[in-house]
């Protein structure tokens, strides 16, 4: 028998019961964030006087998450920091990971020539979040940062170079290439077995008509373009005014084809809290019924939640492996 057990360390405050939590985690949204509904009314004991939760948690108060399954499995899900607390019915605590962090840091520099690398260590300087390993080697010309804290950079980054920013569950800072975040970990599925719910549809490769439109501008707002793909597909559409160079902006181009063009599944499975599941791991998908179509695919987002009605993962596959 699986029985569900909860851990929400909040500040100074440990709370077992809670009404429901919301855990989202993606390599395309900058922070994982968590929602924990408690309820309303609650009371905790601080410095030997009783208070109301929404008067004793504080924004800025360390949070950490565990999940699982008594005897069976227990993770910790989220670290992070407390965003906002919105006191309704049920008590509303909306927290941010590391990133809660970064945001408060005011940056303004200049660099004629820099790399991406350098510009990062820029970011986390003075805070307690590392970067995490490799970190590609991108140059840049000119780079002017004014008055900007360390997440309005990280979303620059990643407008200007189609990069992926998140913190990663080691709790450093990773900026690259969305492919490049795989952390050779595996969830399997057997799609006629251990799922709750199958939102998963088969497209070939020939199936999915796009057309990719990467612009430079330039600072007189001139724009030069270049197009790949199917001429008769789906339009996506990328700018920067950074990358000038028109061979360097197909290659971009063409990587993010390769990445939205490939046979088998889109969509998103639901589970149970096992197997264990985050962003940047490979789904391994089985099924009996259609051995060929059989794969492997990037995870690259996981909504897990917890909660009166039990434990889900709901996990969102990208391309195939």
């Amino acid at each position: 028998m699986f029985i569900l057990e909860a851990k929400v360390e909040i500040g100074d405050f440990i709370f077992n019961a809670v009404n429901e939590i919301v855990i989202t985690k993606s390599v395309e949204d900058m922070a994982d964030t968590a929602i924990i509904k408690l309820p309303a009314r609650f009371k905790v004991k601080q410095n030997g006087e009783q208070k109301y939760t929404e008067n004793a948690i504080k924004v800025g108060d360390p949070v950490k998450i565990t999940l699982g399954y008594e005897g069976k499995y227990s993770g910790v899900e989220f670290t992070g920091y407390v965003k906002k607390i919105n006191p309704k019915i049920p008590f509303e605590i909306h927290c941010e990971d590391a990133i809660w962090l970064l945001r408060r840091k005011s940056i303004t520099q200049t660099w004629e020539k820099t790399t991406m690398k350098e510009i990062l260590e820029e970011v986390v300087k003075g805070t307690p979040v590392q970067l995490s390993s490799p970190i590609p080697l991108v140059k840049m010309d000119k780079w002017i940062i004014k008055n900007a804290n360390g997440a309005q950079v990280l979303e620059s980054l990643k407008k200007d170079f189609l990069m992926s920013a998140f913190i990663t569950d080691e709790g450093k800072l990773y900026c690259g290439l969305e492919q490049l975040t795989n952390i050779g970990e595996t969830a399997v599925y057997n799609l006629n077995f251990n799922v709750v719910e199958n939102n998963l549809e088969f497209k070939s490769k020939e199936d999915r008509r796009i057309k990719i439109k990467y612009t430079y501008i330039d600072k007189e707002n001139k724009r030069q373009s270049v197009e790949v793909g199917d001429t008769d597909g789906e339009q996506r559409e990328y700018h920067t005014s950074v990358i000038s160079d028109m061979k360097k902006l197909e290659e971009m181009a063409n990587a993010e084809l390769e990445k939205l063009k490939y046979d088998g599944f889109d969509g998103d499975v639901k589970s149970f809290l096992i197997p264990f599941a985050t962003r940047g791991m490979k789904a391994k998908f089985i099924d009996s019924e259609h051995p060929d179509r059989e794969g492997d695919y990037f995870i690259k987002k996981v909504v897990t939640s917890f909660g009166t009605g039990g434990a889900r993962r709901t996990v969102t596959i990208g391309k195939r492996l």
